[in-house]
C-alpha cells in the first residue's frame, strides 16, 4: 500500500511551540509526531510514504530526521512551492508522486490507531472516490461533518455553525482515495481537505463513511497534544516517562500522565501532574505545574503554580503565577 502525509501546516494553535519548530515534529513521548504517524502506516502495512511538506525552512527538520533515522519504508518527501491549502496540497502530491492506485491520505497532526488494513479493505468491497474514517464526537462544529445515509456519505459540512451540524461524525483526516479524486479538484484556494468533499457530491462523486471507535486525536491544540501523550503512555504501559538525566528533588509528586526530559531539574514539594516537561527546565521548590507544557530552557521560580504552555526560554517568578 502506499500512503500521502500531509505535513505542510505551520500549527498556529499550537503556538509557541511551534515558532521554532514545525508541528509535526513536536516530540511525543520518544519520537517527534511525524514518526509515530509513519509507523503507524508502516504496522499498517504500507511500504511507501510520500510527506508533502511545506517550502519554509523550519520544514527542513523533517527531511533531515528521516534522513538520519531510517525506518522500514521508502519515505520520499515532496516540498510545495507555496502555500497550497489541504486540497491543493493533495492534488500537488498526487501529480508529483505519480501514484496511480489506490492509496492512503493521512494528516499530519493525527494519532490514532484506526485499522488501515480493515478500512483499506472495506474501500475496495465499497468502491467510492473516497473512504473517510469517521469517528463520533460531542463537538462536531470543531470539524467537518458527515451525515450518512448507510455507508454513503450525502452531506458533509466544514465546520458547521453549532447546532446546525447534519450529524456528530466527523471526518478524522484518515482516507482512502483513488488517484482520480485529483480531477474533482479546482484551481481555486481551499484551506483544509474538508472543503473539497462537497465539491465531489455535487459533483456526483461517490464518497463511503468508515465508522471506527478506535482511539485518534487532532493534535491542533496544546489539550489535544497532552491528549496524544498520555495515549502513547498508555500504549507503551507507562505512567510516566522520565529521562535518565532529569533531577526530581524530595517530596516532589508526578501525577501521570508526565513526561520529563533530560537535563530538567525540578525542586522540593512539587506537583507535576498531566504535563510535559521539555529539556534543560528549572523547576523551583513549592511549584505546582498541572496541565501544562513547558518548551525548552524555561526557568520557572519558587511558589509558582501554573497551568499552561510556554515557549522556549520563558522565566516566570512568583510576581508573575
Amino acid at each position: 500500500m502506499k500512503a500521502i502525509i500531509l505535513a505542510g501546516g505551520f500549527g498556529t494553535r499550537l503556538q509557541p511551540l511551534t515558532f521554532v519548530r514545525p508541528k509535526h515534529m513536536l516530540p511525543i513521548v520518544d519520537k517527534p509526531m511525524l514518526r509515530h504517524i509513519v509507523d503507524y502506516l508502516i504496522e499498517n502495512g504500507v511500504n511507501e510514504i510520500w510527506i508533502s511538506i511545506g517550502s519554509h525552512e523550519l520544514f527542513e527538520a523533517i527531511e533531515k530526521y528521516f534522513s538520519e533515522n531510517k525506518v522500514n519504508a521508502n519515505i520520499y518527501f515532496i516540498k510545495e512551492p507555496q502555500r497550497l491549502g489541504g486540497a491543493g496540497a493533495i492534488k500537488y502530491a498526487v501529480e508529483k508522486s505519480k501514484i496511480n492506485e489506490t492509496f492512503a491520505l493521512v494528516l499530519g497532526d493525527n494519532i490514532t490507531d484506526i485499522n488501515l488494513k480493515e478500512m483499506f479493505g472495506f474501500h475496495k468491497e465499497n468502491p467510492a472516490v473516497v473512504t473517510i474514517a469517521l469517528a463520533k464526537t460531542e463537538t462536531p462544529w470543531r470539524y467537518g461533518v458527515a451525515k450518512l445515509d448507510g455507508i454513503r456519505i450525502t452531506e458533509f459540512v466544514e465546520k458547521p455553525p453549532i447546532g446546525k451540524e447534519p450529524s456528530n461524525l466527523i471526518s478524522t483526516g484518515v482516507y482512502i482515495m483513488e488517484p482520480k479524486i485529483i480531477e474533482y479538484i479546482p484551481k481555486k484556494f481551499l484551506d483544509s481537505t474538508g472543503m473539497l468533499f462537497p465539491l465531489i457530491l455535487q459533483k456526483g462523486g461517490k464518497i463511503n463513511g468508515f465508522v471506527s471507535d478506535s482511539f485518534w486525536v487532532d493534535v491542533g491544540r496544546p489539550s489535544s497534544y497532552l491528549e496524544a501523550t498520555a495515549y502513547i503512555l498508555r500504549k507503551y504501559g507507562k505512567e510516566n516517562w522520565i529521562d535518565e538525566n532529569v533531577k526530581i528533588g524530595e517530596g516532589t509528586k508526578l501525577v501521570g500522565p508526565v513526561v520529563i526530559y533530560n537535563g530538567t531539574e525540578i525542586g522540593r514539594d512539587c506537583i507535576i501532574k498531566n504535563s510535559v516537561i521539555f529539556e534543560d527546565n528549572k523547576i523551583g521548590n513549592n511549584c505546582h505545574i498541572v496541565n501544562s507544557i513547558l518548551d525548552i530552557g524555561c526557568k520557572i521560580g519558587d511558589g509558582v503554580k501554573i497551568s499552561t504552555t510556554l515557549g522556549r526560554g520563558s522565566v516566570l517568578n512568583n510576581g508573575n503565577s
